[in-house]
């Protein structure tokens, strides 16, 4: 009688693309040694391919290091020219206000801030401003909402404190549709 090894079974813990669905996969799986993650990166159209395995703490030290180059890859983009690009939409800001709103503007949208030739792209450059209009529009929102009960009780300024509210809100929703759009 011949016996055949039993073979190994992995349980899949959770799977997702490796920087995208054309490049590779990243498999977390379960047997019998532990919680393990293989990664196979394998470029669509071409023949070449790699494939390794990393522990939750190997995955994380990657991740971490990887945060690391990002943020400094990401800084580096931060040029002077493209700062100053910038600054004709913030102006008035330093250097690290603008740096902060870049990189927050970087995070959302994944990128796409720097345009043509490494200048700041035209929407994010719109984008940044509408960001500091939404700001002054929300102090003066709360400003008008903080003397509201008071003014309201002056009949002259009753409908025209109505008018203002309306018109701040009008503005409001003009600013966030133009936040929601993207490049």
């Amino acid at each position: 009688m011949v016996t055949v090894p039993k073979p190994k079974t992995r349980e899949i813990i959770t799977r997702a693309p490796f920087v995208h669905p054309d490049v590779g996969e990243i498999v977390a799986f379960h047997d019998e040694e532990g919680p393990t993650i293989d990664v196979t990166i394998r470029p669509e159209g071409s023949e070449e391919y790699a494939h390794f395995g990393l522990t939750a703490a190997d995955a994380h030290e990657l991740a971490d290091e990887m945060h690391r180059i990002g943020t400094i890859v990401q800084r580096a983009g931060w040029t002077p020219a493209l700062l100053s690009d910038a600054r004709t939409y913030l102006p008035g800001m330093t250097d690290e206000q603008i740096i902060e709103r870049l990189d927050r503007l970087y995070r959302r949208w994944g990128g796409l801030v720097i345009g043509y030739r490494g200048r700041l792209d035209r929407a994010a450059g719109r984008a940044l401003a509408v960001e500091v209009h939404m700001e002054t529009l929300e102090r003066s929102a709360a400003l008008v909402e903080q003397h509201a009960e008071s003014l309201s009780g002056v009949p002259e300024l009753a409908d025209r404190l109505a008018e203002l509210r309306s018109s701040l809100e009008d503005v409001r929703q003009l600013y966030i549709a133009e936040q929601e759009r993207r490049p």
